[in-house]
């Protein structure tokens, strides 16, 4: 097997030690990165551990193809053995007397250099992502080749074995915006660098029309004087939430015009699907409501939906052993009747009734579905016992299930939460707007809500949300339950590994696999945070244990878990480890975890790229814009590799899942949290590893 790694020693700029690199070999496209513990022994009988080392991805080789691994200083003149060991390869060199070293390529095959010939790069008529590359190479050796790097993954490649002067010509596309480097570099039979024969920046920007590809765009007349604008009373847009500092909407009907002043007739431009604005100001004008974009432009509010961001948050870390959340009570066999919890939160405690002796034990939210065992009065009132010394007052519980169950019963059905997202929202008896079912009461925007059940009318779902209380689906926004997220945040006590559920929601049973005898405990729900306490593989399907007697099925888990440290991040430095496999990242001081989130990347054509990076921007706040995409106000952004960034994504929750251009994208709290964290490691924090595992 060919070594993909030499040991290179050379003299240290204090003019007595040696300093020891690593060289990679140049990676193809497709190779996978490699990570393994690494030590050097030195040749004088010392052994230096350098942690775990990591080789360079096609995306940073060009720049990570040399890595430091230590300095040494010797008591003798040497000659010495030095050899690398990492994971299951050695590399060895050896340490002469004098310091003038070469590499074992250089000494190999020095010589005359190859020319470059011809070197373009040329963009292509209505394509602005794409580059056509022409190269042409004279006087290659027969041993030698010449790479062509085109900064996002695409590698090429011309072989002297094939002819002394070859030419060639590649078509490479680049799926974000950003500025890359095209690199060309002479290499050696064994795939090691010899030389750096040229390199070319290119900037990738799309087009003006980028956001809408394929429609017409509106006619962008000239803004009056601005003696002729009339003032406008403009109130500020703000929220009550620090990681959210604009309220964001999108087009309501795929597309709208934009105005150079609220109520006005100027068109400044043409909004339409994967578009999203920001709310910088607001005023009224009449009795319409205008909102003013981070651009500086107005668009009316009946034109736009408010965009509700994800409620999702990660977790801060602890070295304490993680909390084991409580086994839910085993029911006898057959339970009398069935019910839902209809309050927001409803009180359980030990015996039936309210008083000073009998204080709440435990807390259930709406939608939670309980089994009733028996009865009792208390007070002119009826109390349920759902488990042993489990008692709740029976008029926030709305029976379903009035006959005995004799065998396991099924999973029970999932209650989603909504919501509102309109000013006000009619609550109706029954689904449909008709003059025989006027409103009965009105929600107004950020009202949470249950949703039980739904029913189309006339094509469109509408939500039952109580009894004879129903809503059009249109505002109300699905989001995920919170029964775990903030009792998680609570309980300060959470380690590596930690999980999020991913799926809408996921049974809970007894033992590991799917079978009639293993029936579902419980569910838990979307964005749903748990312990990961133990695995076990079932029939070829990964299981997680979450507590005692209660496992999920892995494959609807996104978990976070531990990384070793590269050699190339510094002891104390800050860091964010991004597992492609599993959607999470997790943020470490050294080798401490602090905080773990669960994370959005590229999809399979614009996947993220792979590496160890370091932020080379920061931003408050920015637009993204891309083919399909224009986005105002993305917040919290750290740039670790052209356009690629962690940063807020508030117009999705699927979390866990890859959905973005390339992207990390984080919940609006996750990406705030990171970025205020991050802050104090400099401008170049944090460093970002993206991994697949």
């Amino acid at each position: 097997m060919v070594s993909r790694i030499r040991l290179i020693a050379a003299a240290a700029s204090d003019g007595e030690s040696i300093r020891f690199e690593a060289l990679f070999a140049a990676p193809h496209a497709g190779d996978a990165e490699t990570c393994a513990a690494a030590t050097l022994e030195t040749g004088d009988g010392q052994t230096l551990d350098l942690g775990m080392l990591c080789s360079p991805t096609v995306f940073t080789w060009r720049g990570q193809q040399r890595r430091f691994l230590a300095e040494h200083r010797y008591a003798a003149a040497g000659p010495y053995t030095a050899r690398l060991h990492w994971g299951d390869a050695v590399a060895e060199t050896i340490v002469p007397a004098s310091a003038e070293l070469r590499t074992p390529s250089e000494a190999a095959e020095a010589g005359a250099a190859p020319t470059v010939a011809l070197f373009a790069v040329n963009a292509i008529a209505d394509e602005p992502q794409r580059r056509r590359i022409t190269l042409q190479v004279t006087g290659l050796a027969p041993t030698q080749r010449v790479r062509l790097d085109g900064d996002i993954g695409h590698v090429a490649w011309l072989s002297g074995a094939d002819s002394p002067d070859p030419r060639g010509e590649w078509l490479f596309d680049y799926p974000k915006p950003g500025r890359y480097t095209i690199g060309v570099d002479l290499i050696d039979s064994e795939g090691f660098p010899l030389a750096a024969l040229a390199e070319t920046p290119v900037e990738i920007v799309p087009p003006p029309d980028a956001a809408y590809p394929g429609l017409p765009r509106a006619e962008v007349r000239a803004a009056p004087a601005a003696a002729e604008e009339p003032a406008v009373a403009e109130q500020a847009v703000s929220t009550d939430r620090p990681w959210l500092p604009y309220r964001n909407y999108r087009p309501t009907w795929g597309w709208t015009y934009l105005y150079t002043q609220p109520g006005g007739s100027v068109i400044s431009r043409t909004a339409w699907a994967g578009t999203y604005l920001s709310a910088r100001g607001e005023t009224m004008i009449g009795a319409e409501r205008w909102f003013r974009t981070a651009g500086g432009d107005w668009v009316a509010a009946g034109n736009v939906t408010l965009m509700v961001p994800s409620e999702l948050r990660g977790v801060e870390l602890s070295s304490a052993a993680p909390p084991t959340p409580p086994t839910p009570p085993i029911p006898p066999p057959t339970p009398l009747k069935r019910g839902t919890v209809t309050a927001d939160v409803l009180n359980v405690r030990a015996q039936p009734g309210v008083r000073s002796d009998n204080p709440p034990i435990d807390r259930l939210l709406a939608g939670v579905q309980v089994n009733i065992y028996e009865e009792a009065p208390y007070a002119d009132a009826i109390w349920y016992r759902i488990g042993e010394g489990r008692w709740v007052h029976s008029g926030w519980v709305r029976l379903i299930e009035t006959t005995p169950t004799p065998t396991p019963e099924p999973p029970p059905t999932t209650t989603r939460r909504g919501i509102v997202t309109a000013d006000a929202l009619n609550v109706r008896a029954r689904p449909g707007v008709a003059a025989d079912n006027p409103p009965v009461t009105v929600l107004y925007y950020g009202a949470e809500v249950t949703i039980y059940e739904e029913t189309p009318v006339s094509g469109v779902p509408w939500y039952r949300i109580g009894e004879k209380r129903w809503v059009h689906s249109g505002w109300v926004r699905i989001v995920a339950t919170t029964r775990s997220l903030r009792s998680a945040q609570a309980e300060s006590a959470l380690t590596l590994p930690v999980g999020w559920i991913v799926a809408d929601a996921l049974n809970v049973r007894g033992r590991p696999g799917v079978a009639a005898d293993n029936p579902p405990l419980y569910q838990v729900h979307h964005n749903q945070v748990v312990p990961v306490l133990e695995e076990a593989t079932i029939a070829g399907s990964r299981w997680y244990r979450i507590g005692d007697n209660q496992w999920v099925e892995g494959a609807r888990v996104g978990v976070a878990r531990f990384k070793p440290r590269p050699a190339a991040i510094g002891p104390t430095e800050r860091w964010v480890a991004v597992n492609l496999s599993e959607q999470t990242a997790v943020a470490y001081e050294g080798d401490r975890p602090v905080y773990a989130a669960l994370a959005a990347t590229g999809l399979p054509g614009t996947p993220t790229v792979q590496g160890i990076f370091r932020t080379w921007a920061r931003l408050d706040t920015g637009v993204m814009a891309g083919p399909g995409y224009y986005i105002e106000d993305v917040t919290w952004t750290c740039y670790f590799y052209s356009g690629y960034a962690l940063h807020t994504a508030y117009w999705h929750d699927a979390f866990g899942r890859p959905r973005s251009h390339g992207c990390v994208n984080l919940s609006p709290y996750d990406a705030w949290w990171i970025y205020r964290w991050s802050a104090a490691g400099g401008p170049n924090s944090p460093a970002v590893y993206v991994y697949w595992s």
